[in-house]
């Protein structure tokens, strides 16, 4: 005996539904973790620290306050300059056979 219409129209909208209701459910979880990673990254990042007084030792006063009983200090330019970078311990050595050169052929 064959299934009415109303039946089968009603169930496939239950389908539907259920289909919806599970995409919606990844889509807002993929978000979610998209938000979560990101999040996670970006204060993993080096350079993004809460705020400079954190970066302070233990037992250094608080930026701008001088310690009692002590004359102020001025900075001497040092002379080497400021930089993460370093010279190599000797220069690179030289070849006198001229590079390789390869062809496109197989």
């Amino acid at each position: 005996m064959p299934l009415p219409a109303d039946h089968a129209a009603r169930r496939r909208d239950q389908r539907l539904a259920q289909a919806r209701r599970l995409t919606l459910c990844v889509a807002g979880g993929a978000a979610a973790a998209s938000l979560a990673l990101g999040a996670a990254f970006a204060h993993a990042l080096p350079g993004h620290r809460a705020s400079a007084t954190a970066a302070q030792p233990a037992g250094a006063p608080p930026q701008g306050t001088q310690p009692t009983g002590t004359l102020p200090t001025t900075s001497r330019p040092t002379s080497a300059p400021a930089s993460p970078l370093q010279q190599p311990q000797q220069p690179p050595a030289t070849t006198a056979a001229p590079p390789q050169t390869t062809s496109g052929g197989s």
